[in-house]
This record gives structure tokens, C-alpha cells and sequence, in this order.
């Protein structure tokens, strides 16, 4: 289901213009949630293919806020910079942007703490080596 889901979601974002993008945001956030509370109970191997899922749903995201900078004629920073500023947007709007950006912010930490509480494969110990003592030579200044 999660397989089919993420692959869902790429072919929203490669679908372009075609697509409102505010729509594929909120079933991103819905997408991450489901990951994060099933990355718990997954086995190793599907904990890893979900991690592959965000990273590269993580640069298609990106990709897709490349090309509308680039659509729009702006820099990529002067998108963001459209996109923080509330005078670009009806109340509405406003209110879905804060709220989508929120809920993805949230999600994404979440699904942080969640990977970082899992176990790991038990780290291997390293072995310290003592340093060799060695007796004094309580008669060095008489050779």
C-alpha cells in the first residue's frame, strides 16, 4: 500500500503544470504520517525502502519548486520569498500555506525522532588499549 502510494505521488509531481501543487502537498504530509507510524514495526528492509521513499520524494519536491521558479522567472529564492510573504495571498490561502508548511515541518521531525529511537545493529565495542606500563627507571641520570 505505502508502495503504491509513493509511486502515486511521483506521478502527481511529474505531471507538471497540470497539478496543484497545494493538493499533492497535503497528501505528502498524509503520505508521511502513514510512514511514520508504520517505520516503528517494519523490518529492517522495509524501514530502509521507506527512508529511500522520503529522500526521494524529498528531492522531487525540490525539483518540482525548481521548475515553478523557473516558470515564474524568479530565483529560487525570490519564490520563497514570494511564498513567506502573506500579501501574495488571499487569507484562504494564506492560512493553507502556514498550515501545510506546519504539518510538513511536524511530520518530517516526527519521523526523525521516530528513526533515531529505533535500535540499531548493536555497535561494535571498541577496544581500548591500555598503555603498556613500564617500570621506572630510577637510574636514568647515571649512565
Amino acid at each position: 500500500m505505502i508502495r503504491k502510494e509513493y509511486e502515486r505521488l511521483l506521478g502527481l509531481l511529474s505531471q507538471g503544470e497540470r497539478v496543484k501543487l497545494e493538493e499533492v502537498l497535503q497528501e505528502a504530509v498524509v503520505f508521511f504520517e502513514t510512514l511514520r507510524k508504520e517505520f516503528p514495526n517494519a523490518d529492517k528492509e522495509t524501514r530502509e525502502e521507506m527512508v529511500q521513499m522520503m529522500t526521494q520524494l524529498h528531492s522531487k519536491l525540490q525539483e518540482v519548486a525548481k521548475t515553478t521558479a523557473e516558470a515564474s522567472g524568479m530565483t529560487e529564492e525570490e519564490l520563497t520569498a514570494y511564498a513567506e510573504n502573506p500579501s501574495n495571498f488571499t487569507p484562504e490561502q494564506w492560512q493553507l500555506v502556514q498550515k501545510t508548511r506546519r504539518e510538513l515541518y511536524d511530520s518530517a521531525r516526527k519521523f526523525s525522532s521516530t528513526m533515531s529511537e529505533q535500535p540499531s545493529e548493536a555497535p561494535k565495542k571498541k577496544t581500548v588499549k591500555e598503555p603498556v606500563k613500564r617500570a621506572k627507571r630510577q637510574d636514568w641520570t647515571k649512565s
